[in-house]
């Protein structure tokens, strides 16, 4: 398979491919405006869905990917690959972010050690299964993350941490939105494995043969968006599981303020009644007057405690 990664300042219009691979990075504006000037290709508009130009089939991919440089990010981190590929039966052009893909790379390694040089298809088909891989291990990334999220949300439903404190609401809120987190970044999963699996249709649509076994590549693809949506169901459960736990906890909450109110309202009563001038109150003589009335108010607080324990409220 003919490659051609050379910037646009290395190649003048007429000598552009016209069969082959033809990889362009996206910041190379002399090499776009030379394949406008060829071909009648605009690659540098948006292109938001498959369209048909100058007898060229654009097909646009926008795939979040796990980062490869580990030492400038901590722990598992995701970058947006926007991939516009440009086809016709003899030549494939793909215009690239900046950075790397690995799995381009992987596609363009496999290729490379073909004996015969396969056509644009072939090797279209080729770039959609490496990166149908790549989004794959998103997905793996992903329930990794998920599985340390739901261990979380175990332990807020458990109450404690490992600190010993107890898991506050601040806690919850902090999972809920790492979890929000995944849910988005699924999502965008599921887009871009349905932009895979529109890409390799329109491979099949352009008619003719195909070397390469067209149907397990969109099995797989297929099989890899149902297994993202599997993972979202799992985030929902985490939600949901997250969502009563709170709820429970406000419930808590509430009916401890609900029993020191019912056990503190007696007492309160009676403090608000000898607070007040009466001009006659005979227990005021009495030696254990005083006793008398601090025993009724431990009474009074007392009975509304002891039926509310009788009741299991305080479970």
């Amino acid at each position: 398979m003919q490659e051609n990664t050379v910037s646009g300042a290395q190649v003048d219009a007429h000598q552009l491919p016209r069969h082959g691979w033809l990889r362009v990075r996206a910041s190379d504006q002399i090499m776009l405006a030379n394949i406008h000037r060829q071909y009648g290709l605009n690659l540098t508009r948006p292109v938001r869905h498959a369209v048909e130009e100058q007898s060229f089939v654009l097909l646009p991919l926008d795939l979040p990917l796990p980062d490869r440089d580990a030492d400038a990010h901590e722990g598992t981190s995701f970058s947006s690959a926007q991939i516009l590929i440009a086809f016709t039966p003899e030549l494939l052009i793909t215009v690239e972010p900046d950075h790397p893909i690995e799995a381009l790379r992987r596609a363009q390694d496999l290729l490379a050690r073909s004996d015969e040089t396969p056509a644009s298809r072939d090797a279209l088909i080729v770039i959609l299964e490496e990166l149908n891989d790549a989004t794959q291990e998103t997905v793996a990334q992903i329930s990794q993350v998920l599985t340390q999220l739901a261990g979380q949300a175990v332990d807020s439903s458990g109450g404690f941490k490992l600190e010993g404190r107890q898991v506050g609401v601040a806690d919850i809120a902090q999972t809920a939105v790492l979890l929000g987190g995944a849910e988005e970044l699924i999502a965008r999963t599921v887009q871009g494995q349905l932009m895979l699996e529109r890409a390799a249709r329109w491979v099949r649509r352009g008619g003719g043969d195909i070397e390469l076994d067209y149907s397990t590549t969109l099995s797989d693809i297929q099989g890899g968006r149902r297994h993202a949506r599997f993972q979202h169901a799992k985030v929902r459960n985490i939600q949901q599981s997250l969502m009563t736990t709170l709820d429970l906890k406000q419930n808590q909450i509430i009916k401890v303020f609900t029993v020191v109110t019912a056990v503190f309202t007696p007492p309160t009563l009676i403090a608000a009644y000898y607070g007040q001038n009466f001009a006659n109150m005979p227990e005021l003589a009495l030696s254990w007057g005083e006793w008398f009335v601090m025993g009724t108010t431990a009474l009074f607080a007392l009975v509304p405690l002891a039926y509310i324990k009788r009741k299991g409220w305080l479970r």
